[in-house]
């Protein structure tokens, strides 16, 4: 691994912030990092395809041996991940979305100042990565009424702006009005199971689920991911969900299902299902594949932080 003043990062950003915040981070990043070691600072386009845009970016790393280091939230970050795994490319991360998940993972400080000296002197660790249909995330992914929950919240962010409170309310009010039962077939660890579920989420953050007291997240810092399954759509139970994920009081659920596994295939008489990864809406075709796989990418975090999941 290179030194840390021998590290040049390519620096790209992808907010929705405003021009005003952005160019505060400009700033912020120009007066952090030395100019020798700052190749590039550019502005990522919101309308075009991100992972395009950031495989680009990558093959300029390739050539000169920067770090690509990217600004942005979640689904940002998870279409960088899906950009540089395997090409060798460190990543390095400066948290600017609503949630920060991906950050708070890898014990990345919220703070731009502090995620700036991250970079700076932090240490390169191998993370794993999983995917479903070859879909990288490196949160979550779900599909049944949580991929409405994000297309409600995208509508609502439209007018209002990143907004935790706003995010969580449109999200409550679609859970409760939308969730529908849909017939899945699961096969994992040589198990084959048939569900009526509204829900099915497969998480790869610890970070996510940290106030359920799960004894199972254990199992992500190994490199699986932890599935879970809502078994009912009946309005009683919807409130009982709702109430348990608030409380953090999810393992006391009857009606709900979660295990860990590395591979998990999900069948469904549709052909296509909307899926919502790491934020993102994305079309997948029928039967959907999730699995882990080690190893996958190279990403600088704290000094004193744990290994990546």
């Amino acid at each position: 691994m290179m030194s840390d003043s021998g590290r040049r990062f390519l620096v790209c950003i992808n907010t929705t912030a405003g021009d005003q915040a952005d160019a505060v981070l400009e700033q912020q990043i120009r007066q952090r990092i030395p100019e020798e070691q700052l190749q590039a600072l550019l502005r990522l386009t919101p309308k075009r395809a991100l992972v395009s845009q950031l495989k680009q970016l990558v093959q300029r790393c390739v050539e000169t041996g920067a770090v690509l280091v990217v600004a942005g939230g979640d689904g940002t970050l998870n279409a960088a991940v899906s950009a540089l795994a395997g090409s060798g490319v460190a990543l390095g991360v400066i948290p600017c979305g609503t949630f920060n998940f991906f950050a708070r993972d890898r014990g990345i400080p919220i703070d731009h100042q502090a995620a700036i000296d991250v970079l700076l002197h932090g240490r390169e660790r191998s993370c794993s990565l999983a995917s479903i249909n070859g879909i990288p995330f490196s949160v979550s992914a779900s599909i049944g009424v949580y991929p409405r929950i994000i297309a409600a919240r995208e509508q609502v962010s439209a007018v209002t702006g990143r907004n935790r409170l706003v995010s969580l309310l449109s999200g409550i009010w679609v859970f409760l009005t939308r969730a529908r039962g849909r017939r899945l077939c699961l096969e994992h660890d040589g198990e084959h199971q048939v569900e009526t579920a509204p829900m099915l989420l497969a998480s790869v953050s610890p970070s996510q689920l940290e106030n359920f007291e799960l004894a199972e997240i254990e199992g992500i810092e190994r490199g699986q991911m932890l599935v879970f399954v809502m078994q009912s759509d009946a309005p009683l139970a919807l409130c009982r969900y709702l109430w348990a994920s608030l409380k953090g009081e999810l393992k006391r659920l009857e009606q709900l299902d979660y295990f860990l596994t590395e591979w998990l295939q999900v069948s469904t008489r549709r052909s296509h299902l909307t899926v919502a990864v790491d934020g993102e809406l994305h079309r997948c075709r029928s039967p959907l594949v999730l699995e882990t796989r080690q190893d996958a990418y190279r990403c600088l975090v704290p000094g004193g932080a744990s290994p990546c999941a």
